[in-house]
């Protein structure tokens, strides 16, 4: 586009400001140029491109959305299958609009690259002007940007066609859309684009419903008996109580088409009946058993549609194992202090008890809380929030969510805060010790009402949920400290349990072999095996970090030792233990009836041939004292390895 072209374009956004516009451009695209000037204050006489986030930060937002990316994976490459060949770019967005997965002609990869239309690549309407992507975030709705419908000059090249994918739980969770570096000039020219992408958006929420959120029931239902089983209208999640738990966002929009899109909490947790004249003992007949033509129900505001009810689970028990505790083998291998934690918790699952879980970071504290939700006969959703990890201006967003217009940048439709996710099910927050004062107040009387209210609204919702909090701080301590609210604190923990270090783990060859195990899980590669001596120096390390820690190294071990790991493979601090060259003059001392006496324990590693097993059943102790004493005494990890090494020799 030459100079003066862009003269022009500019002239008409400045219309559009004044209300002296003449044309016919879409409403939404006129709406879109008067928030780039009067809400994001961007000058169109700027020419922006997209912005390109660096890949670590690129990293952050993939691993957040690893679910639906994997979910929405074969949607991409089925729209660009039927679109190859007319050179369009398939992108898929988070509702931040930074690009997550794409697919393209690998001979146009770099023009599209340098367009912006390319992974990594962030399309914001605030940072970016009119656009698809930004514009289908800020409505909601699907969109066609044409040309010279961009907000920048440098940009009405392009032509961008955007659909929304929303979560079950009517957020928005993901932008579907494909562009076009050169298109005809007739904006009608993209009305089959707009169709296709509306088509794989809906599909891949319907996708993501079934996959990933597990409830006992799925409900779908259409206007016609012939695509009901194959390509339904609409679907919701039901739990055993016939509540709802989760739908489409045509199915949302159905249900509460006064408000539509990104009100799910107001049909969230009602139950099917306020919506049909159907009853819950009648749902499990609406299968493929019954003629579809007699599967026709009809709601209350008279519509009829066909139905069909699968059980997606059974609304049972979890028995995590044969043994007469579940926890053994899954939250530990016999250790002594975690049995007990899950004695007491196989008592108190479905009592309304909250939990409060301390310990230092990395001892498995969320995974506890996971086991937990396992546990219950019935589930519901978990919804897990770190505390820490928001910064505190979003914290209380993110937990209460926000109605239409409640502050600047807020969306136009508002959102459903993790609370009210978390309703039926369990609220994990964890490092509840670095919540702000200010929301604990807020957070309490949550606790204590069984309700919440949005920021912005004025109206309360009941909710029933289970909350389990966590923190590495000592919360008692906090509150004398004044830094949390002691109400608060006897509401979160109506029991503690306190995680032992992995230092103080009675079972850390069984962590070990499990972790193996789990990153071993879906690979093609046998499980990698672990070397007698590499064994011995993770027994003797400390852990400072833990489980987290432990995972990481054998992560790293793993791939260094290509199946096996010996000691070498092992970070040099784990080699060395943190410690020096050994002293030979330390002495170490024992209670053992066979020999109280002060030894040399160097000495007797030596007359042992350095075989821990060995020594410790000389002084009568176990291994874990020697390592204990061996490291008091300075005697290093490597000079055990060049010992073990000399003896297999």
């Amino acid at each position: 586009m030459n100079q003066r072209q862009d003269v022009l374009h500019v002239e008409e956004i400045q219309s559009v400001i004044n209300e002296t516009h003449q044309g016919d451009r879409d409403q939404e695209i006129l709406d879109s140029w008067r928030r780039c000037i009067n809400v994001h204050e961007l000058n169109p006489f700027e020419k922006r491109s997209a912005y390109i986030l660096p890949e670590e930060h690129l990293r952050e937002h993939v691993d957040e959305a690893e679910d639906l990316l994997r979910t929405a994976r074969f949607g991409l490459e089925t729209l660009y299958q039927e679109i190859v060949g007319h050179n369009y770019v398939v992108l898929l967005t988070n509702s931040q609009g930074v690009t997550l997965d794409y697919l393209c002609d690998p001979d146009k990869e770099s023009d599209f690259r340098k367009a912006g239309l390319y992974l990594g690549a962030e399309w914001l309407e605030e940072k970016v002007g009119t656009n698809g992507i930004g514009a289908c975030i800020y409505t909601g709705k699907p969109i066609t940007v044409h040309k010279t419908d961009h907000f920048h000059a440098s940009h009405i090249s392009l032509t961008c066609t955007a659909a929304p994918i929303y979560d079950p739980f009517g957020n928005l969770a993901a932008v579907l859309d494909v562009s076009a570096l050169q298109a005809p000039r007739s904006k009608n020219s993209q009305s089959f684009a707009q169709q296709l992408v509306s088509i794989w958006a809906s599909r891949i929420e319907m996708a993501a419903l079934i996959n990933n959120y597990k409830s006992e029931w799925l409900v779908t239902f259409s206007k016609s008996s012939v695509f009901l089983e194959i390509a339904p209208d609409y679907a919701i999640s039901l739990n055993s109580s016939g509540r709802i738990t989760g739908m489409t966002s045509k199915a949302l929009a159905l249900l509460n088409p006064e408000k539509g899109n990104h009100h799910g909490n107001e049909v969230l947790n009602e139950l099917l009946s306020d919506y049909f004249e159907l009853r819950m003992e009648e749902l499990p007949m609406m299968n493929r058993n019954m003629p579809v033509h007699k599967r026709l129900v009809r709601m209350h505001k008279g519509e009829t549609y066909f139905i069909s009810a699968i059980q997606t689970r059974q609304p049972v028990r979890n028995t995590l194992g044969d043994t007469p505790y579940k926890a053994y083998g899954v939250l530990h291998g016999d250790d002594k202090r975690m049995e007990s934690i899950a004695r007491k918790l196989d008592k108190l699952v479905e009592a309304e008890v909250n939990i409060l879980l301390q310990g230092e970071t990395g001892t498995g504290k969320e995974f506890l809380a996971k086991y937990i939700h396992g546990l219950r006969r019935v589930p519901g959703p978990f919804i897990a929030i770190n505390c820490a990890a928001i910064p505190e201006n979003l914290i209380e967003s993110e937990l209460f969510g926000y109605e239409n217009g409640a502050f600047t940048g807020a969306r136009a439709k508002g959102k459903i805060g993790l609370i009210e996710q978390a309703n039926g099910g369990i609220l994990f927050l964890d490092e509840i010790g670095d919540m702000p004062l200010n929301l604990q107040a807020r957070l309490l009387r949550v606790l204590a009402e069984k309700e919440v209210m949005r920021i912005g609204s004025s109206k309360t919702k009941q909710i029933d949920i289970r909350v389990i909090c966590a923190s590495h701080r000592n919360l008692r301590e906090l509150v004398e400290a004044g830094e949390f609210r002691e109400d608060l604190y006897y509401r979160v923990a109506g029991i503690t349990f306190t995680m032992p270090a992995l230092r103080e783990r009675e079972d850390l060859k069984w962590l070990i072999n499990r972790i193996l195990a789990k990153q071993h899980k879906g690979q093609k590669e046998s499980v990698t095996t672990i070397s007698e001596e590499a064994e011995e120096v993770l027994l003797q390390y400390e852990w400072p970090g833990n489980i987290r820690q432990l995972e990481n190294v054998l992560e790293l071990a793993k791939l260094l030792g290509e199946g096996h790991i010996n000691v070498s493979d092992l970070p040099e601090e784990i080699q060395f233990g943190g410690k020096s060259q050994s002293d030979p003059s330390r002495t170490f001392t024992t209670t053992s009836e066979q020999d109280s006496e002060s030894i040399s324990l160097y000495d007797l590693l030596e007359e042992m041939n350095w075989n821990i097993s060995a020594v410790s059943k000389r002084m009568g102790c176990d291994r874990k004292t020697i390592y204990r004493h061996m490291k008091k005494a300075g005697i290093s990890v490597k000079r055990l390895s060049q010992q073990w090494t000399e003896h297999m020799n």
